[in-house]
């Protein structure tokens, strides 16, 4: 048991008395553990608030507002760029020269870039493909379709060692009749009129050649012109120096 002195009387007190015994006044109350407990983690909280660095707090909202400015300055700038398409640049025409082992003579060739007919063929056409060309020696020009497999045309016209076929050719939106010559077997057909071929080549920015091909009945092969007339001259200055 512990004695403490009475607050009134300066008496001292059992702390387990509820009144001093020589003046009458009531004991003080003992605190309990919980209510130290409680009473310290409140301080230390009041404490901690109290004594913390409002510019830092301030810097922690700055520096995430300007978080979430920049996420959407760079959605922004992302959705900006998905919405662009990019710039695809159009297949042109290439050129390049050929020489005679025999003879040594050059010629030089401008051709379009290869092209599938606008519907695939059966077997065994599943894989061709043809190109639009003009070629040029030191002397002459001239203008014809090369195909990866050689063209197996029907209502064609014989001749001396080779067949001549009138075909529908698109020019742009105008469309004629132009005839092609196919020495037997060979895998190229060449225009009948060279000059007038050549003009519209480089006059036009697309051509569509349909020919009656054996069991396949009408194929269309679309060449792009890009390039032509770029290409044109370049294998003709090639050709004026043979």
């Amino acid at each position: 048991m512990a004695l403490v002195k009475c607050k009134e009387c300066g008496s001292d007190v059992s702390t387990k008395a509820k009144a001093c015994p020589k003046c009458g006044a009531k004991a003080p109350k003992k605190t309990s553990l919980f209510t130290w407990l409680v009473t310290g983690f409140v301080a230390a909280a009041m404490i901690g608030v109290f004594t913390s660095d409002p510019s830092s707090t301030s810097n922690r909202s700055a520096s995430a507002s300007s978080g979430t400015g920049s996420t959407q300055s760079s959605s922004g700038s992302a959705s900006a760029t998905t919405n662009t398409p990019p710039v695809v640049k159009a297949p042109e025409w290439r050129t390049f020269e050929s020489s005679d082992e025999m003879t040594g003579e050059k010629s030089a060739y401008a051709v379009s870039p290869n092209a599938e007919p606008t519907q695939r063929m059966g077997f065994p056409y599943g894989d061709v493909e043809a190109w639009l060309g003009i070629g040029c020696d030191a002397s002459s020009e001239w203008a014809y379709i090369g195909f990866t497999q050689a063209p197996n045309l029907i209502n064609g016209e014989i001749g001396d060692g080779y067949h001549s076929f009138r075909v529908r050719v698109r020019w742009d939106e105008n469309v004629v009749f132009e005839t092609l010559r196919q020495k037997w077997t060979a895998d190229a057909m060449h225009f009948y009129s060279d000059a007038s071929i050549i003009q519209k080549i480089g006059g036009a920015s697309s051509a569509m050649v349909e020919l009656n091909w054996y069991g396949e009945g009408a194929v269309r092969f679309p060449f792009t012109l890009n390039g032509s007339s770029k290409a044109l001259q370049n294998i003709r200055g090639k050709c004026a120096r043979y």
